[in-house]
């Protein structure tokens, strides 16, 4: 391909033309190192958008190239295997809808803002009672079984150890025998 029939392919495309000289003398290295990274994620660009134009240009079949038929066919099942996934993920959201399942496949108690497992911040849209019935978020109260959000949230919340307080006025969990404040034994 010519020089004016690549500017006209990059013109179409949308690729900024980088054939003009950016006059980087007498920058510093700091300068001329993102210069010449912007240069190379251009090329990346350019590279991305000719095998686009490529790739649908043989499943056009307007073009056909021997030494890349390869890297076509790898496409075509990467695609595939792509459009598998993408139903299988389509699958798991429909059949986790309301539950309190993180995409991990973590069960979450009502009260996790947070996956205990990914980390992943949870949205409540919709959660599961303990009786098991959908709770919107605006509800105050399950319309199954009439328990409270508030009260369904301490049912999963971890007990807290009874407190005792030291003479120091440190609190100290029960049966813990030490102070960890004041180094006292407790009795």
């Amino acid at each position: 391909m010519e020089m004016d029939g690549l500017k006209g392919f990059m013109k179409k495309m949308k690729i900024p033309d980088m054939t003009k000289d950016t006059g980087n003398k007498g920058q510093s290295i700091k300068a001329i190192n993102k210069a010449l990274e912007e240069k190379m994620n251009d090329k990346a660009k350019i590279y991305g958008f000719i095998g686009m134009e490529v790739y649908d240009l043989s499943k056009e079949k307007q073009i056909e190239i021997a030494q890349i038929k390869n890297y076509l066919d790898q496409m075509d099942a990467l695609n595939q295997e792509i459009e598998e996934l993408e139903k299988e993920k389509a699958e798991l959201e429909v059949k986790n809808a309301g539950k309190n399942i993180c995409t991990c496949g973590y069960k979450l108690k009502p009260q996790d803002r947070f996956c205990p497992n990914c980390g992943e911040v949870i949205s409540r849209e919709i959660t599961v009672c303990v009786c098991g019935a959908k709770i919107d978020k605006n509800m105050k109260f399950c319309r199954t079984c009439g328990k409270s959000i508030e009260e369904i949230q301490k049912a999963f919340e971890p007990a807290q150890p009874k407190m005792r307080e030291c003479i120091c006025g440190a609190k100290i969990p029960e049966g813990q025998f030490m102070c960890f404040e004041c180094g006292r034994k407790i009795e």
